[in-house]
């Protein structure tokens, strides 16, 4: 893209004038179309409840069945989301809330599963997970929970519902192990009674059945033995080794070395048993204090989580959200609008600057023209009215340099008496041209004649004011009517002379040859400038035809009206007849634009 076709600010802000209403239209249609979509939604509602997890954790150990405390891990609090989101979790909602049988919370269609099939307990199931979701800011142990639902009371109801069945969850765990650990405690502890009890009756019998309940029995054996092994001994010295005394004396001494024996074995067995029962009887205490020490737990069990903000009943639904949809909704349609805008005018081939202008008709454009002040809010003033009230306004000044840059086409000494102003199409602002050429002409002392032969429009004519019956042409031509005679009259504020012919008038090539031979040389003599306002060169050969008669032809076309197709064919139209196209002239410019890009005078003050 050459630098000439960039869109520069100013582009881009004429841009947006053009189409200024396109892009309202666009804005309002996106709005509208907008809230239409909008009222129809149903209206959701959002709560928001939170709670913070405990930073360490309570569990009874699997050894010795007693509270410990752990830190609370990242594993650990990831667990505790995923319970959040698990559907045995949102089952406890539903049923806490009573979902199942609600058919407000899911509606029950025609044909549809009943209340009560697990079908439709599946369906709440599904609609509860979807009602909430869970948020947690980086390492934080604060828990979010967000729910949504048609009804402010249900979303406040959910989203407290969600904390409320994790804070019972989690108590009810903790109580049930520690319900379980105190069942295990009195199981042991009646066990360990029976085996104890039983382990004291097998004692007593023991010492019953082998005397150990008389301390002296074991000394008495000993001083037994003693007076026999003493007896025997005297009577080995006396050798008396085979008598009958000797033998029941030896017979004696080894029942009392076998009693001696079986007491001392039983004495350790008594040991053994004793201190098995003093085991039994610690292990015993020790669950008898474990229990004691774990059942007050049972009145101060600890929640995992501690709910820190309660969800109150949203006022407001947050979707639709409609304030802030439709401030969205504003820049969309404004962008969208734009985008148009730029196609539009991408697809637009309409003129705006001379030098579009001279790039299509091949043509040098000599003036720009800029728009005219309105009068009051729709009204302009009289073009040769604003020329002579205002004669150093831009539209002047750029007139003023229209007919300079024109008349310097030629040499000096051969400067064009004869111009004919006419345009592509029709509503380009020709007649207005003609006459405000005509008349700043005048106003540089030069004596003006201008000739409207637009019969059908007669726009000329509307502007200068002309009264009175217009002229034949033929009465003209064949001299029935002198030039003096033709001559209209107008407002004494134009400063030149006006003619108009009637619509009866025929543009015949012998018509304007005529008045070319016989009429032209007579206003030639009278008038320094001649201006011809001709009808559109499109769609009629007048244009054409009167084209003989000028020195030089000015195309006029309106900025952002005139098609590039009706320019380039309006000018290959007259240079194909013969016509001397001096260039084209850009009407009807936005005054602001005209003046940003210095195009005319600068001794504007209105």
């Amino acid at each position: 893209m050459s630098r000439t076709e960039r869109l520069d600010s100013e582009e881009f802000v004429q841009l947006l004038r053009r189409n200024f209403w396109l892009i309202l239209v666009m804005v309002a249609s996106v709005m509208g179309a907008t809230y239409a979509y909008l009222s129809r939604q149903t209206p959701v509602y959002r709560a928001e409840s939170a709670m913070a997890l405990t930073t360490s954790e309570v569990r009874i150990s699997q050894i010795n069945t007693q509270m410990e405390v752990y830190d609370l891990t990242r594993a650990r609090v990831e667990t505790e989301l995923d319970r959040l989101r698990s559907r045995d979790f949102a089952e406890r909602i539903a049923a806490g809330l009573d979902l199942f049988q609600d058919p407000a919370f899911l509606p029950a269609s025609e044909g549809g599963p009943a209340i009560d099939s697990p079908k439709r307990k599946r369906a709440v199931v599904d609609k509860v997970l979807s009602s909430y979701r869970l948020e947690r800011s980086g390492e934080s142990l604060v828990i979010a929970v967000i729910a949504e639902s048609t009804s402010p009371e249900r979303a406040a109801d959910i989203a407290n519902a969600v904390i409320k069945a994790f804070v019972n969850s989690s108590i009810a765990n903790q109580t049930a192990g520690i319900e379980r650990s105190l069942s295990y405690l009195t199981d042991q502890i009646d066990s360990i009674g029976e085996e104890l009890t039983q382990a004291q009756v097998d004692l007593a019998s023991f010492i019953r059945d082998n005397q150990l309940d008389d301390p002296d029995l074991a000394a008495r054996l000993r001083r037994e033995r003693s007076h026999t092994a003493s007896v025997i001994e005297v009577m080995d010295s006396r050798n008396e080794n085979g008598t009958a005394e000797r033998q029941r004396l030896q017979a004696e001494l080894d029942e009392l070395d076998t009693q001696l024996a079986a007491r001392t074995l039983h004495e350790l067995q008594l040991a053994r048993r004793n201190l098995s029962i003093e085991l039994m009887n610690t292990r015993y205490e020790t669950a008898v204090e474990r229990l004691n020490l774990l059942e007050p737990q049972l009145d101060q069990v600890d929640a995992d989580a501690r709910q820190i903000t309660v969800a109150e009943v949203p006022l407001e639904p947050f979707r639709p959200n409609i304030p802030t949809t439709m401030a969205m909704a504003l820049p969309a349609g404004l962008i969208l609008g734009f985008i148009l805008a730029l196609l539009r005018s991408t697809l637009n081939r309409q003129i705006w600057n001379g030098a579009q202008a001279t790039h299509v008709s091949q043509l040098p454009n000599l003036g720009n023209l800029p728009r005219m002040p309105r009068r009051g809010l729709m009204r302009r003033l009289n073009p040769i009215a604003f020329v002579n009230k205002f004669p150093r306004s831009d539209f002047a000044e750029a007139m003023r340099s229209l007919l300079t840059v024109w008349a310097g086409q030629q040499a000096r000494d051969e400067m064009p008496r004869v111009v004919m102003i006419t345009s592509a199409l029709p509503h380009e602002g020709k007649s207005t041209v003609a006459s405000c050429l005509a008349a700043i002409a005048a106003r540089d002392s030069m004596s003006v004649l201008l000739i409207d032969f637009d019969t059908r429009r007669t726009g000329s004519s509307r502007i200068v004011g002309a009264r009175g019956d217009r002229r034949s042409l033929e009465d003209m031509t064949t001299g029935k009517l002198s030039v003096a005679d033709a001559l209209m009259e107008i407002n004494p504020d134009c400063g030149f002379d006006f003619i108009c012919f009637d619509q009866r008038t025929r543009l015949t090539p012998s018509n304007v040859s005529n008045f070319r031979q016989r009429i032209l040389p007579l206003l030639h003599s009278r008038y320094e400038l001649i201006i011809i306002d001709t009808p559109p060169a499109l769609g009629l050969s007048d244009a054409a035809r009167l084209g003989t008669l000028a020195d030089s032809t000015l195309i006029v076309l309106r900025a952002g009206k005139t098609p590039e197709n009706a320019l380039r064919q309006g000018a290959e139209r007259l240079d194909d007849s013969g016509v001397s196209v001096g260039g084209t002239v850009v009407n009807d410019i936005e005054p602001r634009r005209y003046r940003q890009l210095n195009l005319g005078g600068s001794y504007a003050y209105y």
